[in-house]
């Protein structure tokens, strides 16, 4: 695997790293020097001599801690420019063209991309450390003694040798490892993309084991690939510890037999370990890298891909040389010719357009009709560029110089006219687009908000402003679709006002659409007219005009404000570590145990050297001898079981923490509709979890370390001479609080930005991803380019700035450990001359704060790290306490409903959580089985708010309804949802087969069979579509469905929702997508298949009610009125239960 780019500037920063690492050098260079000819000085009573000696080691702390902190602030602006770059250029490739799945792709270019912070932050400075600091200690070494660096020089190679083997070994687990992780990333994107499906379809609770279960697959997999990878840190821990052993033995066997001078020993003792350390991190850092390198594989094979060939630019010169193409200008309609175009979709045996020959005249209004899946969504795609043809050509398109409104509005704005100015040429343009569809009173609401009728005018205003800008070519796919008829007849007025200027193709089901044409382009069978064709038929006396709800009746917001206080923050981490809460002491433990067999060994084998120069029996040293070696291998084995129990831990508890946060989506609904969307659960599932999981380990572990060290220090130090111990608190003092002091002030809440931040370019990359076809298509790709690496731009700005914080923190600790070890020569001075303490006892006192250095650094990550954390964690608090509330104490449930028979509207008023007023009030209606509810009103009146509120996810704000006669409160909600089933109006269908979608309807106890299965899509009319299919029920879907069309998709979903065995099936629209039999038939085979449930049908059709039927009609945004109480008519068996109550 290839290197990850340096990004503009990277060979510069490069080689600052590479000098920063000579820097370094020099300063371990000078402390060893100060702190042998301190040693020296000291023991002979010599002051002069130590005194200049803690000039020196002043001066090389000041040094060691400016090269800290440079190093901190140079990767960190080298980590930024090189990823702002990857991502742009994976957007770019992504705004390109091809098909992307929106969740992996999303997944790769956020959480995936800022893993590589660990390879730019501590590869590249370990790469460059490594290639300089070995050198030139080594060549100190050799000018001191060359017998010491003869056993470096041939040591030091056996590090990257056994790097490359143990590499070598444990690949094939790695790739175990990271298809499991692939295998959890998919999982998750889906469970976020089809959350409102399951929802609807109360699989919730079901998905939670398959969550866990992959999860824990995912841990199993990991901890085997980390056993097997940590023996890389486990050899080389092992390799120079016995290495600097071998440099000892060496150095010690000559003081006792006089041959070698204590100075030089102490110098070559001193810098031997540093020629092994930054081999040392290079290992270390590499691992834990490769998640950010895997995604950086992922990312340059998107990039890498070629995009899809667009005939619209390769046919600008016609085949017919006697019919020269249209080319538009900016002000003249084009006219469009198609001559022989064929597109194919996967497993589908027949293409979706053959040999099509098409011409659309200039400036007029050409309607492509056909039954549902005849290609009409398909032909409108090639015509916007966002479908790839297999042969034909197109004349008369400019790319990017059209309007298109496809089928499904994507959005990426943050508000309605954040959405609209993206497309407009200017402020004015947008708004009084806004004012033609009727959103100018949404402009302010996030577009995740809105309803699918509501969405359908955004697109529309975002088509009529890309006229504005100077596009002659509008494509329409289902302009009307989910629109109330009084919405309808203006967007049918709105096109019929651009006839003559604009060259119109449009693609509808609604006879009221393709009335306005001027000529038809027919795929498949022509289409028959719906009943009562024509243009909509005016609202009768029970409605109100068409108007959007308030913004205020939207529910909560996706984006949780942070609490003032950290109450929730620790409420949710002690939550978090519950589940494995005696692996995280353990590892606290053992990381103590191996940082304090760290610093006994800097003290040992100093204490060993200057007991050798006092030339005793070699017996006397032996037990010392023995004692280096113990705490070396031991430092190396605690912390590989330190790192494996960490890891274990944390991904024990994240499993824990996703299916908590599964639980919190599930309890939150539909109360939320932009909580209930793909992104953010996207962001909640992967991007929060991921975040949590990554810093709780940094922050907690390192301050228990820290302080366990420093304490044992202090003690030790206290026992073996006292006078010593205010040399000592310098180091503490500097690790424990003013290091982490000047990290969190000089942060100021960078770590917490970067936090938000991060989840913003999440939102804003998956919102650009999904959008992708329509940014091109309108050629605003640029300009989402431009919004993106702004805010990209913020988030480097916000690293740049914690890792200068954060470089400052940990140059204090550096500076501190420094001068407190210079510190212990004048300390101990006077006490070896007094005779309180022996010679060697000095040289293990002045080396100790040295070994204090890398537990006290954790603790300036962990402190600065905190507000991050906490942010984190009080995101991850707002969607878990939903649940934690329904399993709080006292929150015992209800009984479980009986079959329900009846069910009742009783004066029914909901308000949206935050909302300044109900959505609707004083609704009144009877259902019973065997019936329908039909509920009519303009978009945005109330009706998916209705539905939501029968399925439980928002409460009666006045009046209630009722099951069987009885308040619905009285039973458990969980297993009252259980007995409803939804089928949204933007169904989703998850990247599987049909046959695992359908098998989404039931428990795996009660699956249905494949005759049930063929016998739901006959009833839906998809029989001779399956029937064409060579893998039948086995036939993938696509990404998000996209391998089927509209219609097809609708009807699966449909399918679906009647293989449930829920007493009650809510429909939202389920014919939107349909042609007018197609429809008709579907709304026969409806009644027919659920002759014995009942049905709310929500639709803007009249004729998909009979008589038979309740009916109730919402007013929408009018001021409600007092209820009648004469309207609710009780009848019998078949009559007609309300036909309007307020």
């Amino acid at each position: 695997m290839r290197r990850p780019p340096l990004g503009p500037g990277g060979p510069a920063a490069v080689f600052v790293l590479g000098l920063l690492g000579a820097l370094k050098a020099l300063a371990l260079i000078g402390m060893a020097e100060a702190l042998a000819r301190g040693v020296v000085g000291a023991i002979a009573g010599d002051t002069a001599a130590w005194q200049q000696a803690l000039l020196l080691g002043a001066g090389a702390g000041l040094l060691r801690a400016g090269t800290t902190w440079t190093t901190q602030v140079v990767a960190a602006r080298a980590a930024g420019q090189a990823k702002r770059g990857l991502r742009r250029a994976l957007a770019a490739r992504v705004l390109a063209g091809g098909s992307h799945d929106v969740g992996a792709t999303t997944t790769v270019g956020t959480v995936g991309l800022d893993a590589l912070d660990e390879y730019y932050a501590r590869v590249l400075p370990a790469a460059t450390a490594a290639a300089t600091v070995p050198l030139l200690v080594g060549v100190r070494i050799l000018a001191a003694d060359w017998v010491s660096a003869l056993v470096v020089v041939l040591t030091v190679p056996l590090i990257p040798v056994f790097m490359v083997l143990v590499g070598r070994h444990t690949q094939d687990r790695a790739a175990e490892s990271s298809a499991a992780l692939q295998r959890l990333s998919h999982h998750l994107v889906e469970l976020a993309r089809g959350l409102p499906v399951l929802v609807g379809l109360g699989r919730m609770d079901e998905q939670a084991p398959a969550l866990r279960r992959i999860s824990d697959e995912h841990r199993r997999t990991t901890m085997a690939t980390l056993r097997t990878a940590f023996l890389s840190a486990l050899v080389l821990e092992l390799i120079a510890t016995l290495s600097v052993a071998v440099v000892a033995v060496f150095v010690g066997v000559r003081l006792v037999h006089g041959e070698l001078d204590l100075l030089v020993g102490l110098v070559a003792l001193i810098l031997a370990p540093e020629c092994f350390a930054p081999l040392r991190d290079l290992g270390a850092a590499f691992h834990a890298a490769q998640d950010g390198m895997a995604a950086l594989h992922r990312s340059r094979e998107i990039v890498s891909a070629p995009p899809p060939a667009d005939i619209r630019r390769a046919g600008e010169r016609s085949r017919d040389t006697a019919a020269a193409p249209t080319v538009p200008t900016a002000t003249a309609a084009p006219t469009v010719r198609i001559s022989g175009l064929v597109v194919r979709y996967p497993h589908r045996p027949a293409p979706a357009l053959a040999g099509l020959d098409a011409e659309f005249p200039a400036g007029t209004i050409t309607s492509v009709e056909g039954p549902s899946g005849s290609g009409k969504s398909t032909l409108l795609g090639v015509l916007a560029g966002t479908v790839e043809a297999h042969d034909g050509t197109v004349h008369g398109v400019v790319p990017g110089s059209l309007a298109w409104v496809p089928q499904h509005i994507h959005t990426v704005g943050a508000t309605v006219l954040d959405e609209i100015r993206l497309y407009a040429p200017s402020a004015a343009s947008a708004q009084h687009a806004l004012r033609r569809v009727g959103l100018d009173p949404l402009a302010g609401t996030d577009p995740d908000r809105l309803s699918p009728g509501e969405l359908r005018r955004l697109g529309l205003a975002r088509g009529l402003v890309r006229l504005d800008a100077g596009a002659r070519l509008l494509l329409l796919d289902e302009p009307t679709a989910h629109l109330d008829p009084a919405a309808a007849r203006r967007v049918e007025a709105l096109i019929d006002g651009l006839r003559g200027t604009t060259t119109v193709v449009l693609a509808s089901h609604e006879t009221g659409v393709t009335a306005l044409a001027d000529q038809q382009v027919l795929l498949g069978a022509p289409a028959a007219p719906r009943d009562g064709g024509g243009p909509h038929p005016p609202q009768d006396d029970t409605g109100a005009a068409e108007g959007p709800a308030p913004a205020d009746h939207r529910g909560p917001s996706p984006h949780p404000a942070p609490a003032g206080s950290s109450g929730g923050a620790l409420r949710e981490l002690a939550v978090f570590l519950a589940p494995a809460r005696g692996r995280w002491l353990g590892a606290a433990a053992l990381g103590t145990a191996a940082a304090l067999f760290a610093a006994a060994l800097t003290m040992l084998s100093g204490w060993l050297i200057v007991r050798a120069a006092e030339q005793p029996g070699i017996m006397y040293l032996m037990v010392a001898i023995v004692g280096v070696r113990f705490f070396g291998i031991g430092r190396a084995v605690l912390r590989y079981a330190e790192r494996l129990t960490t890891h274990d831990a944390v991904l024990s508890a994240t499993t824990e923490l996703r299916a908590r946060l599964w639980a919190g989506l599930a309890a939150c609904g539909l109360a939320s509709r932009a909580m209930a969307t793909g992104a953010a659960a996207l962001e909640h599932l992967v991007a929060a979890a991921d975040r949590v999981r990554d810093l709780v380990p940094r922050v907690l572990q390192p301050p228990v370390v820290g302080a366990g060290t420093a304490l044992a220090a202090v003690l030790a130090v206290g026992i073996l001479c006292p006078p010593a111990l205010p040399a000592l608190g310098v180091a503490v003092v500097g690790g424990l609080g003013a290091g982490p002091l000047t990290a969190l002030v000089a942060d100021r809440s960078a770590a917490r930005r970067l936090t938000v931040v991060r989840s913003g370019v999440i939102r804003r990359f998956a919102a650009m991803v999904a959008a992708s076809g329509e940014l091109r298509a309108n050629g605003r790709a640029e300009d989402v380019l431009a919004r993106l690496d702004d805010l990209e731009g913020r988030a480097v700005a916000a690293t740049r700035a914690g890792a200068w914080a954060r470089g400052l923190g940990e140059a204090v600790v550096v500076l501190a450990c420094s001068l407190s070890s210079v510190l212990m020569l004048p300390a101990t001075a006077g006490a070896v001359a007094g005779g309180t303490i022996s010679a060697p006892v000095v040289a293990a006192l002045v080396l100790l704060p040295l070994g204090l250095i890398d537990p006290l650094l954790g603790v300036v990550d962990a402190v600065q790290q905190w507000p991050a954390l906490a942010e984190a964690l009080r995101r991850v608090r707002a969607v878990t306490a939903g649940a934690a509330r329904q399993e709080a104490p006292g929150t015992s449930p209800g009984p479980a409903p009986p079959p329900i028979r009846e069910l009742a509207l009783d004066d029914l008023g909901v308000a949206w959580p935050q909302a300044l007023a109900p959505a609707f009030r004083h609704l009144r209606a009877t259902v019973r089985r065997g019936h329908w509810l039909v509920v009519e009103g303009p978009s945005g009146s109330g009706k998916s708010t209705l539905l939501a509120t029968l399925l439980g996810h928002l409460p009666a704000a006045e009046g209630s309804w009722r099951v069987d006669g009885l308040d619905s409160t009285a039973f458990d909600a969980g297993r009252l949802r259980q007995r409803f089933a939804w089928c949204p109006q933007e169904a989703h269908l998850f990247d599987s087969t049909i046959r695992g979608n359908l098998l989404l309807a039931r428990g795996r106890d009660d699956r249905p069979t494949d005759e049930e299965m063929h016998e739901v899509l006959a009833r839906v009319g998809l029989a001779p579509f399956l029937d064409g299919l060579p893998d039948g029920l086995d036939t993938p879907v696509g990404p998000g469905g996209g391998n089927l069309s509209g219609g097809q998709r609708q009807r699966v979903a449909v399918a679906r929702a009647l293989l449930t065995r829920a007493d009650v099936v809510l429909l939202d629209e389920p014919t939107a997508h349909l042609d007018a039999p197609a429809a008709d038939s579907l709304i026969a085979d409806l009644r027919s298949a659920l002759a014995d449930r009942i049905v709310v049908l929500v639709t803007h059709h009249a004729g998909q009610r009979s008589r038979a039927d309740a009916h109730l009609r919402l007013p929408g945004a009018s001021p409600p009125c007092a209820p009648r109480r004469g309207d609710r008519a009780q009848a019998g068996s078949g009559a007609l239960s309300l036909t309007g109550a307020f």
